[in-house]
Parts: C-alpha cells; structure tokens; sequence
C-alpha cells in the first residue's frame, strides 16, 4: 500500500495520443472504398439523367396534344 503511482510524462501522453490519432487514420481509410465513391456517383449521375428526361418528355406530351388540339 505504500507504492505511489508513477507520474505520467509528456511522453507517454504523446504516445497515447499517437496511437489514438494512428487508429482513426486507419479507420478512416478503409471507410473510403474507391467502388462505394464510384457506384454513389453512378447512381447520382443516373438520377440526374432520370430527372432531366421526365422533364423533356413532359414538355414532348404537353407540345403534343396542343399540336392535336389544334388540328381538331
């Protein structure tokens, strides 16, 4: 019971602190997986693409049946 506890140093402090900050930068790293980045953009491009074409198409249908209205 009369053992005192060690002083902690700057030292070990900075290597805590360096494995802490090693630990998140390999984390990190395999969170972003170069196919997940490209399949999100893929997806997104399709989207857009998607969402492009329903709003010419309905511009086609509304031109068109003016067209016949005014035929008739």
């Amino acid at each position: 019971m009369g053992d005192q506890p060690s002083a902690v140093t700057r030292e070990d402090l900075e290597a805590g602190a360096r494995k802490i900050v090693d630990t998140l930068a390999n984390t990190g790293e395999g969170m972003v997986n170069p196919v997940f980045l490209k399949s999100m953009g893929t997806a997104a491009m399709m989207g857009v693409v998607y969402w492009v074409g329903r709003r010419k198409g309905r511009k086609r249908i509304k031109r068109a049946i003016s067209e016949l209205a005014r035929m008739v």
